[in-house]
């Protein structure tokens, strides 16, 4: 069934009874008439308040309901505040780009029993079709409330880093932002080091706090204030900012004669408007890796593609996107995807749209320094060239009592050590204690003696019942 009930976002000129063209989404003449059911005010109250990741400008726009997925097909291709605010927001796959959004509904009319108006009534008598006057739907309904859209673009330096944010707010991901999901994603925002920039849509509701910190961890804590700020003032200034569609059908009116036709039609604007995001965030990217802020994130290879022309090709796709959805939108029986289009109508055979090529500039990997694991306790250490005294001193006393009573007993006599004194004394005490027989060559009491050689080596394993020999001179 092509033609049912749609909800979409509110425009200017949209009213209740008022025709609306299915593919631009322009409002036309008053189509139906009837008895409006008063809102019912201060009841009924419900609303969303959610924090997710983005991954596509598609993924926003459905957010926005103004994606291909969940309008329907309407108005796709004329402008409105939610399209601009979603290329504004410049979504690519090199950022975590991740969105806070609340909704409050009050109140909802509409009219239960309509009727084709009395204009559109006399056109249908005379065999006429509703469409070009009148369009495919009409407003049958209002809501009235407000949302609030806060999208955050948080620009990191490595694939790596992005990971590490990604994995630490996955947790808070399709949840309420509460007290501590904000606390979780500020510290996850600060561990990164990230860059961040804020963007906020919203209907109803007024706040006074603007996002525009150079911190991201303020950055965030300013989108949330202006968020909780919108949230108290929303019912005092709610907005109309959603309207139910309705086939004429719905009021008595007939089914349009080319349903066939408006099906084609529709699938094609939704076909044209993936690909308009597809390529806004291939273009994104692009523009992305240019900025000289963030090239040097990324490696390039010699034989790599020339982005000032791949940037151009992807501008061009754009306007052939949206020159096919116009023809689309004029020539119902005519409408065709762009590269077919192109062909058909344009008369170039070999047109395809432009893609990512393999060999694009790949953002860097950036690996954390290896940390070495933590010697055996009875690894030995690199006692040649220290002095003897203090440690064959350590090593006599460890060999009858614990560690903490030795260290504090030799005292300040430990401090010609050029070791640490716990972790030297940690090793004495585990050979001692596992049959180890020190063997000390040579007079350590001597003023400046040191220690020339040992055995076993640096950094072999002491073995139990072995013998450890020191030689000092």
């Amino acid at each position: 069934m092509v033609m049912k009930q749609e909800t979409v976002p509110m425009r200017d000129g949209y009213d209740i009874g008022i025709g609306v063209s299915m593919a631009s989404g322009s409002p036309m003449a008053l189509g139906a008439t009837g008895t409006v059911t008063p809102p019912q005010v201060g009841g009924g109250e419900s609303g969303s308040f959610t924090f997710r990741r983005i991954e596509t400008t598609q993924d926003l726009e459905s957010e926005l309901g103004v994606g291909a997925d969940v309008s329907a097909g309407i108005g796709l291709f004329s402008g409105s505040a939610s399209l601009d605010f979603s290329k504004r927001c410049r979504v690519q796959s090199s950022s975590l780009t991740v969105m806070v959004s609340n909704s409050r509904t009050f109140a909802f009319e509409q009219m239960d029993s309509p009727v084709l108006s009395e204009a559109a009534a006399k056109l249908v008598e005379r065999g006429k079709p509703l469409e070009e006057q009148f369009g495919e739907y009409f407003v049958r309904g209002i809501g009235t409330g407000g949302r609030f859209f806060g999208v955050v673009r948080i620009d990191t330096k490595s694939v790596q880093s992005k990971m590490s944010l990604n994995a630490a707010l996955e947790g808070s991901y399709g949840v309420t932002v509460s007290a501590e999901v904000r606390i979780r994603i500020s510290e996850a925002m600060r561990n990164a080091e990230a860059r961040a920039e804020a963007f906020i849509l919203h209907d109803g509701g007024t706040f006074t706090t603007q996002p525009r910190s150079g911190d991201p961890v303020e950055l965030v804590n300013q989108l949330y204030k202006a968020m909780d700020e919108w949230t108290a003032s929303v019912r005092a200034e709610p907005r109309s900012y959603t309207v139910t569609l309705a086939p004429y059908v719905i009021a008595l009116g007939p089914t349009p004669p080319n349903i066939a036709d408006i099906e084609k039609q529709r699938r094609v604007l939704i076909r044209c408007a993936k690909l308009r995001s597809q390529s806004i965030d291939m273009l994104n990217l692009v523009d992305y890796i240019l900025d000289i802020r963030h090239t040097d994130e990324f490696e390039f290879v010699p034989d790599g593609p020339d982005l000032q022309a791949l940037r151009a090709a992807l501008a061009g796709d754009l306007d052939v996107i949206e020159e096919a959805a116009s023809f689309a939108i004029e020539n119902l029986k005519e409408a065709r995807d762009p590269e077919v289009f192109m062909r058909d109508i344009h008369g170039k055979a070999d047109f395809r749209l432009t893609g990512l090529p393999a060999n694009m500039p790949k953002q860097k990997e950036i690996l954390p320094p290896v940390t070495p694991p933590p010697a055996a306790p009875n690894t030995m250490p690199n006692l040649v060239g220290q002095m003897a005294e203090p440690i064959i001193d350590l090593l006599a006393c460890i060999n009858l009592e614990g560690v903490d009573h030795c260290l504090n007993f030799l005292g300040p006599r430990l401090d010609a050590l050029g070791l640490d004194r716990r972790e030297l004394g940690n090793f004495f005490f585990t050979v001692l204690r596992s049959g180890v027989t020190p063997d000390v060559r040579g007079d350590a009491s001597r003023p400046g003696s040191r220690i020339t050689s040992q055995s076993p080596a640096p950094g072999t394993p002491v073995e139990p019942l072995t013998v450890m020999t020191l030689v000092v001179a």
